[in-house]
């Protein structure tokens, strides 16, 4: 907050034809925005450093430095102005009131009149709003897409502390046909692909008919302000999509709440970044770009602050190709059916929330480990169980159990943890892949070039065989 009374010293509130009590609240309330936003790029910046090094030395350099000087290391500095956003901003619908700056008086049950200070001195708006809460500290009025005027303000609510013996644990897999599915079984918010599905549908639909009307009022000059006026406008638009994610949330949690009702330690998937190289049709992606997981995390968060549970996230690399009985790669999933090499078939979203819940207590995956650590990581533990039920890695590609993707890396890894088989004693691993020089290509000798008439003579000698 030390950037405050520069920036009060920098511009006025003569300058932008503000009273000073106003021009006072909206600056403080910018900086605390901006120190919010630093506050919530930190997280960003400790995995980074987690993911860089492993030294507990550097690691705590860095972090001294991230707190006193971040510019004096440029990999630091460069990673944190990547993540810090810069001072711009393009609001400009709303308007912050602390308490001296407004008045409430009740008219009846449900409704209320508000008093808020204006832009001439001694005059006040009267505003009428519908509300059975009381109204108390800051305020936020904003000016939205549909041209009403919203009142933003804050609700006290009792928040049960965290309780200091927690024994009940869950582990909760987050999916888009279900929001959740717990290790314990328990199925939340059943249908919400269905309203996703549709949701995305009807957005699909109505923007590529506005693209049909834009391009019809572009060749018919006579009819483009009719239409831009009428067709085109977001005030409809905009209702509706609120309207859509309201009822979306209200039943992400009302389900959410109908499950966790006592103090619980809750493990999920940290899911805050993208899945890299992958590339599905249009409308998988159209379907995931509107999948609200900002949303099934901030249900996470509410409902643990309501019930006094821990909230904690773990790393989400192969969760849901993993066996839970075993914790090894041993198995193979397909759609809603996990068959483990046993043969037990499980619900795949249930098997994957049993492996989130003992990942939670996992020491050696850490969530700011990197996937293919993860992948070396599951491949010695695979490895090492399957020589201790005397079986080699290629006997378990052979019958099914391990997956083709991971052939390379497990022989590598069987091959530098037990080089004697599996009837001879199993090494320590550190899963790691030897990596093998490449033979420097000798030169071939410079051939000629074949007639015309031998190549067709060959190409058809192949093509008989």
């Amino acid at each position: 907050m030390s950037a405050d009374p520069i920036v009060r010293t920098i511009l006025h509130p003569q300058d932008i034809q503000l009273p000073g009590k106003l021009w006072e609240w909206a600056v403080n309330d910018t900086m605390k925005a901006i120190i919010a936003q630093q506050f919530a790029a930190k997280a960003f910046i400790v995995k980074a450093i987690y993911q860089r090094t492993k030294d507990e030395t550097e690691q705590k350099r860095l972090f001294g430095l991230m707190h006193n000087n971040p510019t004096s290391d440029p990999w630091l500095h460069r990673v944190i102005r990547k993540q810090y956003q810069r001072g711009h901003t393009f609001v400009r619908n709303q308007i912050v009131y602390q308490g001296a700056g407004y008045s409430v008086k009740r008219l009846s049950r449900s409704t209320l009149q508000i008093d808020v200070q204006g832009i001439e001195k001694g005059k006040r708006i009267i505003l009428k709003a519908r509300c059975r809460h009381v109204i108390a500290g800051q305020i936020r009025l904003i000016r939205n897409e549909l041209g009403n005027l919203e009142i933003h303000t804050i609700r006290r609510r009792v928040i049960p502390k965290v309780a200091k013996s927690i024994t009940t644990q869950v582990g909760i897999d987050k999916g888009y046909t279900e929001a959740f599915f717990t290790s314990n079984g328990d199925e939340i918010a059943t249908g919400l692909g269905k309203l996703m599905t549709a949701k995305t549908a009807r957005i699909t639909r109505t923007n590529r008919n506005r693209y049909r009307l834009r391009s019809h009022a572009q060749n018919n000059p006579e009819k483009a302000a009719t239409i831009l006026k009428n067709n085109l406008g977001y005030q409809v638009k905009s209702k509706r999509l609120k309207a859509e994610k309201a009822t979306i949330q209200n039943f992400i949690r009302r389900d959410l709440a109908r499950v966790i009702t006592s103090p619980t330690r809750i493990f999920a998937e940290d899911l805050t970044q993208p899945i890299k190289n992958k590339y599905e049709s249009k409308a998988l992606n159209r379907k995931l770009a509107s999948w609200m997981k900002g949303e099934l995390q901030a249900s996470l968060e509410s409902i643990s602050k309501k019930t006094g549970s821990v909230l904690s996230t773990v790393n989400p690399a192969y969760t849901s190709q993993l066996d839970s009985l075993t914790g090894t790669l041993l198995g193979s999933r397909k759609g809603d059916r996990f068959t483990s090499f046993t043969g037990v078939v499980e619900q795949s979203d249930i098997n994957a929330a049993q492996n989130i819940l003992h990942r939670g207590s996992d020491t050696e995956i850490t969530r700011w480990m990197k996937y293919a650590e993860v992948r070396r990581t599951l491949i010695r533990r695979t490895v090492r169980y399957l020589a201790s039920i005397g079986t080699t890695v290629q006997m378990a590609l052979d019958l099914g159990w391990l997956h083709s993707k991971f052939k390379t890396e497990a022989l590598s890894c069987e091959a530098e943890c037990s080089p004697s088989g599996v009837e001879g004693t199993v090494k320590p691993c550190d899963g790691r892949v030897p990596q093998t020089r490449k033979r420097a290509k000798k030169p071939r000798p410079r051939q000629e070039k074949p007639a015309i008439l031998d190549t067709f003579i060959q190409l058809s000698l192949f093509a008989e065989i």
